[in-house]
């Protein structure tokens, strides 16, 4: 079996490991329901604006086979959470180790060098994209006015009755976002601001 064969097995072994291991089908996992961004902002410990640095992946430890990617964003501008010039490291699941690869469907993917709005929350000791793929925005300059495009990473978006809707965001001036989630984050506390207070979200 050549390289791409075996990765591609992987791809695929590895979308049913962590369905399996989260509770669902991969049916089911590869479904999305649709965050606003009032959702996310109550959620997220984290928003800011910043550009990947480092991605690395490896094995779950107690979890023969399994991998999880550690990213590195270096804040450059904070909205809630990290100081600007920080880094922060938000986790995914799946990723490549040597000629093995995972692909989960929905999870935020991320390139080094890449431009990113982030809402992140913590989860089981660790930050992860707020919503799976929907907390993590990549910045398009392309077009000379810079806009935010969200990449479902191959899973559906449904609203709660189940029917087809394009992500938060998609397409939105950069700008625009940025002051959105500004107000947002001014009204609504952060997870650990509401657990201070015993306030629900």
């Amino acid at each position: 079996m050549n390289r791409s064969a075996k990765m591609l097995v992987a791809v695929l072994c590895g979308a049913l490991l962590w369905s399996s291991g989260g509770g669902g089908s991969t049916a089911r996992a590869s479904v999305l329901t649709k965050l606003s961004l009032a959702d996310m902002t109550a959620r997220a410990e984290h928003v800011l604006l910043g550009r990947v640095e480092r991605i690395d992946s490896k094995f779950v430890q107690g979890h023969s086979g399994l991998i999880i990617t550690e990213v590195q964003v270096r804040c450059q501008r904070s909205i809630r959470g990290a100081k600007e010039g920080s880094l922060i490291t938000v986790r995914h699941l799946g990723g490549v180790v040597g000629e093995l690869g995972q692909k989960v469907f929905g999870e935020a993917s991320y390139q080094v060098g890449e431009e990113v709005v982030l809402l992140a929350e913590p989860r089981e000791g660790a930050l992860y994209a707020v919503g799976m793929a929907q907390g993590k925005l990549h910045i398009d300059r392309s077009t000379g006015s810079p806009r935010v495009h969200v990449d479902l990473g191959g899973a559906e978006l449904v609203n709660p009755s189940g029917q087809d809707v394009h992500p938060t965001a998609q397409g939105v001036a950069l700008d625009t976002l940025l002051g959105q989630l500004t107000e947002l984050a001014r009204r609504i506390p952060s997870p650990s601001e509401r657990s201070k207070t015993g306030q629900k979200p």
